[in-house]
């Protein structure tokens, strides 16, 4: 008999969100909060490996670690859980309201700021 996989969804800790005031979940709108609880929802119903297949608009992004301008990570995280987790840095998007910048340990997603004007990292558009 074939043994079934186990599905693993991600769980969302907001313990160590950064205290920079740009990036923190206290000085977001609540037309911001509000969205960040409906994606959470979603993310949290599927699979890990099916958020990563999705595109980046709905699902998961990764971009490397040089790409975020300056992120002051909470320093119980830097000291104690950044090198347990996978390299580079973990985006979803808020829509046009913003988005969230993390890292992931196994089944965790850490999320490290909130981005609601777009100023942590900056993204190429490509004309075709």
């Amino acid at each position: 008999m074939v043994k079934r996989y186990p599905h693993q969804r991600l769980t969302f800790n907001f313990s160590f969100i950064t205290p920079d005031k740009n990036y923190d979940l206290k000085n977001r709108e609540k037309k911001i909060k509000l969205k960040l609880v409906q994606v959470l929802e979603s993310l949290s119903q599927e699979d890990k490996v099916a958020l990563l297949a999705r595109a980046k608009n709905n699902g998961l992004e990764k971009i490397s670690e040089n790409e975020i301008k300056s992120l002051r990570l909470h320093s119980e995280f830097q000291h104690e859980r950044n090198s347990d987790c996978e390299e580079g840095f973990w985006i979803f998007r808020l829509s046009k309201n913003g988005r969230v910048v993390g890292k992931i340990n196994r089944n965790i997603f850490y999320i490290l700021a909130i981005d609601s004007k777009f100023k942590l990292y900056s993204w190429l558009i490509v004309d075709s």
